[in-house]
């Protein structure tokens, strides 16, 4: 090949590099086309139906706390110290009334199963804060 067939080949080459980076120059930094009407996303649920849900819903026993629990003796079973929101304390044995739509169904060593109305949820005994002292 000749030196003038060499210069129009290259110079075809790089005029079609120079049409490419322009054809790809010109596609990429076009916006999006946008559409005509956006919907808005959907409100995110709330969270009282999640806890429907999944059944952690407060039930009436979030007003009570289990503050200790004594064992009555030999055939006798147990007892719970119940403290409820407005400051009041109560030692009530399983299957009595906290209050009119409230009862202890079970006492067991480390919690107790509130009952209220027909819904049944367990209260923990709160764990004692662990100290940082060193003990010998």
């Amino acid at each position: 090949m000749n030196t003038l067939r060499i210069r129009l080949v290259s110079l075809l080459v790089f005029a079609l590099l120079c049409v490419l980076v322009t054809y790809w120059f010109i596609t990429l930094t076009r916006g999006a086309p946008v559409a005509a009407s956006v919907t808005p996303p959907p409100a995110p649920p709330a969270v009282a139906s999640a806890e429907n849900l999944f059944g952690s819903a407060d039930h009436g026993s979030q007003q009570f706390h289990v503050v200790g629990i004594l064992a009555l003796g030999p055939g006798q079973g147990a007892a719970a110290i119940i403290g409820s929101a407005d400051g009041a304390t109560r030692i009530l044995a399983a299957g009595q009334s906290f209050d009119r739509d409230t009862r202890i169904a079970e006492v067991k060593s480390d919690s107790v199963i509130i009952e209220h109305g027909h819904q049944r949820s367990e209260v923990f005994l709160a764990k004692p804060a662990q100290s940082m002292g060193y003990v010998r």
